[in-house]
């Protein structure tokens, strides 16, 4: 049975949606509680640890390349992880979420003027959906500014070049050493925080920021494994279970507020995100 799961890209893809489902109820747990930079330097030194023994077993080489893109991941997949922690302590997970969600559009965008790919005339009007979306979700003029819906948009920007730089990476490196580099990057640029804000954790705080490290890791693990049984853009689809799940823990635990206004820019955001790696499928 568990050969059998390990060989199904959508068995896979579904539990590791689910695992960094369980990661925001953690990470939104601790952001009112613990400095934004201690969280994730737990996460990422818990990465690191792990991932050490497994490059040296499988004997891959730590010796990345081209570094620039490996070290220009860690510093956009880190900036992206603190707007999202930022964004999850002042508004709604099922927000943030959303928001962040939005990195398919930015991606799209960042692909055509950093990598000269080609955009199509209906990759614009889904773009296009998206950005619309995200105005009616956030629609600025119906309440106070809050700084958590900058921070969740900032997140899923960031997470495009993110995205951006992985793709560059992967051309020339495994999915290990991408997330060890990751680890790495992300461990040096909290840690100066780090000394500046530490706060002790209670033994809660603490089986929290162990959740969250081991859950965000099993996550990266089962969706490398998935990758290899299905296309990147079928696997990117699967993934976003991640928000069906998370919004639904928003709901039950935090009681996070369902309105029409939340469905609708839900819906252009998320079907925008479809649209555009289902048109990546077919190119």
């Amino acid at each position: 049975m568990l050969t059998r799961l390990l060989s199904n890209g959508f068995r896979l893809m579904i539990l590791a949606a689910a695992f960094y489902a369980a990661s925001n109820v953690g990470l939104k747990l601790l952001a009112s509680a613990l400095p934004l930079a201690e969280i994730a330097f737990v996460r990422f030194l818990l990465g690191g640890i792990t991932l050490w023994p497994i490059l040296f077993a499988l004997k891959i080489s730590l010796k990345g390349q081209p570094l620039r893109f490996l070290i220009l991941r860690g510093v956009f997949g880190t900036a992206s992880f603190l707007c999202f922690i930022q964004s999850m302590s002042l508004i709604p997970l099922s927000l943030t979420m959303v928001l962040f969600y939005t990195f398919p559009i930015f991606a799209a965008f960042a692909s055509h003027l950093l990598l000269g790919e080609r955009l199509h005339r209906r990759e614009f009007g889904l773009i296009a959906i998206g950005l619309v979306g995200t105005y009616i979700l956030i629609n600025p003029g119906s309440h106070p500014f809050n700084r958590g819906y900058l921070y969740g948009l900032l997140a899923g920007v960031i997470g495009a070049l993110a995205m951006v730089t992985i793709r560059k990476a992967r051309e020339t490196n495994g999915p290990l050493i991408i997330y060890f580099y990751f680890c790495l990057v992300g461990g040096a640029v909290c840690s100066p925080f780090l000394l500046q804000n530490f706060r002790v954790p209670d033994y809660q705080q603490m089986g929290l920021l162990l959740g969250v490290g081991v859950s965000i890791l099993v996550g990266q693990i089962l969706m490398s494994q998935g990758f290899k049984f299905c296309r990147a853009t079928e696997g990117s689809l699967f993934l976003m279970a991640e928000l069906v799940f998370a919004g639904i823990a928003g709901i039950v635990f935090f009681k996070d507020p369902v309105t029409v206004r939340f469905g609708v820019g839900a819906l252009l955001i998320i079907g925008s995100g479809l649209g555009l790696n289902w048109m990546n499928r077919k190119t």
